[in-house]
């Protein structure tokens, strides 16, 4: 074969590969028969558990409780309001309203490692009522274990700050902003601090229609007898309130 023949072989077969390359093996330019897939967005069917910080403190989520108050509490109007004996029981919420919401929290993953027994929590204000918070925001209600360091001990230091609010040492917002901020850290801050005085109360201020003026050092033999008086139910804390009478547990005695 002559060298002119064989490059006119070569230059014909170079015509028809090229063509079939054009037909049907381009590469597209704005779209493919393989879309990239889509960014996978991670949507949480459960909210987070509360964390537990290392001295095995439950402390609250605090996208979901970062603390909220009561605007009817300032300083200049703690006199007339959490330095009275007996106010908080006529700003707080029903347990009707306080278990249905700590059920419903609980249901959506706001647990203590995954525990769901309505028993093993109290309903907490992060900022107590008795330091001014909001008796009904879901902004200030989580449901605090009794387990660890849980509840008994928050309570502790609850009323510790409230002591020193009402006897002037502390001012409320600092009071607030301590125990909404990190309530464990407010206890080693607060718990060794003597108060120099006792709060100081003035009379308490009438009660609301549906529930008697609160006595002190109030005991009560039966659920019964706490209806009766009509105090029922009983938190812990108020008059009256103690463990026999909470047959769940819950903090609320007589419900």
């Amino acid at each position: 074969m002559t060298v002119n023949l064989k490059l006119a072989i070569a230059a014909a077969a170079a015509v028809v590969f090229a063509g079939c390359t054009s037909a049907g093996t381009s590469v597209p330019t704005s779209t493919s028969p393989h879309p990239a897939p889509k960014p996978t967005v991670k949507v949480p069917t459960k909210a987070s558990a509360a964390p537990v910080v290392p001295a095995g403190v439950v402390l609250p989520d605090r996208a979901r409780t970062p603390g909220a108050t009561n605007p009817a509490v300032t300083q200049a109007a703690i006199r007339t309001t959490i330095c009275v004996t007996g106010w908080t029981a006529t700003v707080r919420p029903p347990s009707s309203y306080t278990t249905t919401l700590k059920r419903n929290q609980l249901v959506s993953g706001y647990t203590y490692k995954g525990d769901l027994k309505l028993g093993d929590y109290e309903e907490d204000h992060l900022i107590s009522l008795e330091l001014g918070g909001s008796p009904t925001s879901v902004l200030n209600l989580w449901p605090e274990p009794y387990a660890a360091e849980g509840a008994h001990v928050k309570d502790k230091i609850e009323n510790r700050l409230h002591a020193l609010v009402c006897s002037g040492q502390l001012t409320l917002l600092k009071a607030q902003r301590a125990i909404a901020t990190d309530w464990w850290t407010a206890y080693q801050t607060y718990m060794t601090f003597p108060v120099t005085s006792a709060p100081v109360r003035t009379s308490t201020p009438a009660p609301v229609a549906t529930r008697a003026t609160i006595q002190a050092d109030v005991y009560y033999a039966s659920c019964a007898a706490a209806r009766a008086a009509g105090t029922a139910p009983l938190h812990r804390g108020d008059p009256g309130y103690r463990s026999g009478l909470d047959r769940d547990g819950d903090g609320v005695a007589c419900e």
